[in-house]
């Protein structure tokens, strides 16, 4: 009569496919690559008696560290040959390039989850985030427009042109998600493109009526930057889809690159032009009601329009 079981170990590839088990039925359990291991996983870069597992008198897990180069990280910890540590329960052992997990028979399983159903609520949202490019980029061609009736001729072009332009963004970064993932999350990467592009429109437009407001003409003439930031904002929300797990190293990883590819566009203006912006002034202007700034006298205003005029024809 064999032994009860006492616990399930199980090793999983970086897709989460389950690649070696063990049902264990008696403390201590070597894992290794050797076939006298209880656990045989095929890993070059594992040793051939990498672990040893075993209980506590208090009902705990411990883990020692055997003769390997490698060693074993438990979370960000990283331990050495000779290491000897407890295991928390829940938690995944990384050895070589697998996933460790251990479900002990005395532990509670967790409650049944159930059937997904349609998520209406996701459908919704992307509805509306398609439906907001839309309405951007048809009023955006409706306010270039100099005959009102053009934009119907120009409508269905124009509806092409967006979905088009979505399928592709969005299809790149799901065939990137499928990739690595094994799903390809593509109505997400949807949602995640036409989120993006509303913001950093709404951003340079509030930008713009600060500046007009409070006379605050910096955040004009920067406009491009601060596009350029919702970007890279939207790419790191892209590449969180992919590598959920790695947030904080693409976090430094894009905002390194924004912040060269600022200070590029800021360089070259400046060898250019001799100033960091293209734009010498406010080129949205609002009602006046808005206007929150006190106005300049009339002389001050005409020596720095002149100022203005001199330094354009410069530029």
């Amino acid at each position: 009569m064999s032994a009860a079981i006492l616990g399930l170990l199980q090793a999983t590839d970086r897709n989460g496919a389950v690649v070696a088990r063990f049902d264990v039925r008696h403390w201590p359990v070597t894992l290794g690559r050797a076939l006298t291991a209880d656990l045989v996983l095929d890993d070059s870069h594992v040793a051939g008696e990498h672990l040893r597992i075993d209980r506590t008198p208090e009902g705990g897990v411990t883990v020692q560290v055997l003769d390997t180069r490698n060693g074993v990280a438990l979370g960000r910890t990283q331990h050495g040959q000779g290491a000897q540590f407890n295991w928390p329960a829940g938690e995944a052992l990384t050895l070589g390039r697998l996933k460790l997990g251990l479900r002990l028979a005395d532990e509670p399983i967790a409650v049944e989850e159930p059937l997904p159903h349609f998520p209406w609520r996701t459908v919704a949202w992307t509805v509306l985030a398609v439906l907001g490019m839309l309405a951007l980029v048809v009023g955006q061609s409706w306010l270039t427009l100099t005959e009102p009736s053009q934009l119907a001729r120009q409508l269905p072009g124009l509806i092409a042109a967006v979905a088009m332009g979505t399928a592709v963004w969005a299809g790149l970064w799901a065939l990137a998600t499928k990739l690595f993932t094994h799903r390809l999350q593509f109505w997400r990467h949807v949602r995640i493109a036409c989120a993006s592009a509303l913001a950093i429109q709404l951003v340079s437009a509030l930008a713009g009526l600060l500046a007009f407001m409070f006379s605050l003409e910096s955040l004009a003439r920067y406009e491009v930057q601060l596009a350029l930031l919702g970007a890279a904002v939207a790419i790191y929300v892209h590449l969180t889809v992919i590598v959920p797990q790695r947030r904080r190293g693409l976090a430094g990883l894009v905002a390194g690159v924004a912040v060269l590819g600022i200070v590029a566009m800021l360089g070259t203006n400046w060898l250019q032009n001799k100033r960091l912006s293209n734009k010498l002034y406010l080129s949205t202007i609002y009602p006046p009601s808005l206007r929150m700034a006190p106005a300049v006298p009339v002389p001050q205003f005409l020596d720095e329009a002149a100022l203005f005029a001199n330094a354009w024809r410069r530029g």
